[in-house]
């Protein structure tokens, strides 16, 4: 099935699950992702130009959103301990809520999610602000 096919199936899980049982296919959208959940401080801005040249912050808010809105990859960027985590949703097949990528771009937010790690890949897992 072609992606532009199956774009309008996110925003309708009950048709996808339909689908998928007819074509006997696994679907595990809609399932929370497992993990240790864990609150943290930092960043999240695009992959591409973060990986690419370490652009991020303020001065780059407006380039992120526009790569994140076209479809690229995000990442979080802890203020301590190192690393990135690639930025997933707290459920596969569903939106990071719309406060989340407004602060695309904004230093020192406190999020909440979970950490997982797959393969030697480190993802945070957002459900949302941090109180």
């Amino acid at each position: 099935m072609p992606f532009t096919d199956v774009r309008p199936l996110a925003l309708d899980l009950t048709k996808a699950r339909k689908l998928a049982k007819q074509g006997n296919i696994d679907l595990f959208a809609g399932q929370d992702e497992p993990g240790e959940t864990v609150s943290l401080r930092g960043e999240i801005t695009d992959a591409n130009c973060f990986l690419g040249s370490h652009i991020h912050a303020y001065d780059h808010a407006f380039c992120a959103k526009v790569c994140a809105a076209a479809g690229g990859p995000i990442v979080f960027i802890p203020d301590q301990g190192g690393g990135i985590y690639l930025v997933i949703s707290e459920r596969n097949g569903i939106r990071l809520p719309e406060n989340i990528l407004d602060r695309i771009g904004v230093p020192g937010i406190i999020v909440r999610g979970k950490v997982v790690n797959a393969d030697g890949m480190r993802a945070l897992a957002i459900e949302g602000l941090a109180p």
